[in-house]
């Protein structure tokens, strides 16, 4: 009889567990359907580790690895919801740059090597705070029309002075201070959004390197000029002068000069974003 009634009990229990946990399945899956669907989308990934911590959606991106999910809380530091989308580039990116509303209060620390820009339309300076280490590439994306709606829509998603976009050459950061995972439609467009951003800055940085080698291709003459009014070269290795007589070459890619030791020791051009794997003597 007492076998009877604890195998009761057990069935019991085992019923009650299947019932929360189908119950609590249920409710995660409504409450994040956004995420789901942003999953399915995507063909990305869709992780969840409970009913408490929100879910987060990873998937790959013209070569960058995208996750999207709500900004960790800081014990002790209250704060709104913040959702975020991180795109990692594949390769670094030799660009930073931070753009906000200028209402929003401004960070403690401004991304090294920064300054601030204005894009020259009075409208949109009167709005935002653009900070970048290339004023150029910065206004040539801020005159796209495609980047200007971006930056707008994830605006009209955000909450007064709610938007962050901020690229360094590691990664793209895009940061809406709500949970738009409360929507599927809210959720969707803010990564549209962010994707757009992610790929013209892309195009933007590429023409930009492009049009830095094509200009540092100068003759022998002319780099003898401007060796002449300026003084000897620097080798970027050791930061050290040329001095005449030494032993020198220069990348074949972006004519930058290095001690011939310097180059060999490390094995390619030393300029961020060049990756030249020959040199010439010069």
């Amino acid at each position: 009889m007492d076998l009877i009634v604890v195998g009761i009990i057990v069935l019991i229990l085992y019923a009650a567990v299947r019932l929360i946990g189908a119950i609590g399945s249920g409710l995660s899956g409504a409450r994040y359907r956004a995420y789901r669907a942003l999953a399915k989308r995507y063909r990305g990934r869709y992780e969840h580790r409970g009913l408490v911590d929100p879910p987060t959606v990873s998937f790959w991106h013209n070569g960058s690895s995208v996750r999207v999910g709500l900004a960790p809380v800081v014990p002790g530091q209250p704060s709104p919801p913040r959702t975020r989308v991180v795109a990692r580039f594949s390769s670094g990116l030799p660009f930073r740059f931070e753009l906000f509303p200028i209402q929003r209060p401004s960070p403690k620390q401004t991304p090294r090597g920064t300054r601030l820009v204005r894009t020259g339309d009075p409208v949109f300076d009167r709005q935002y705070v653009v900070r970048a280490n290339d004023p150029e590439i910065a206004r040539e994306l801020l005159e796209r029309p495609e980047a200007r709606s971006a930056i707008e829509n994830l605006r009209r998603l955000a909450p007064p002075a709610g938007m962050l976009v901020s690229t360094s050459p590691e990664r793209l950061l895009v940061q809406v201070d709500r949970n738009l995972g409360t929507s599927v439609a809210a959720l969707d467009a803010a990564v549209r959004e962010s994707l757009v951003l992610h790929d013209l800055l892309r195009l933007g940085v590429a023409e930009r390197m492009a049009e830095g080698i094509a200009i540092v291709e100068d003759p022998p003459e002319a780099e003898a000029e401007a060796e002449a009014e300026t003084g000897p070269p620097i080798c970027k290795v050791c930061n050290e002068p040329i001095l005449p007589g030494e032993d020198r070459v220069s990348c074949s890619s972006c004519r930058t000069p290095h001690h011939r030791d310097c180059w060999n020791f490390v094995g390619t051009c030393s300029i961020y974003g060049c990756q030249g794997k020959r040199c010439v003597p010069s």
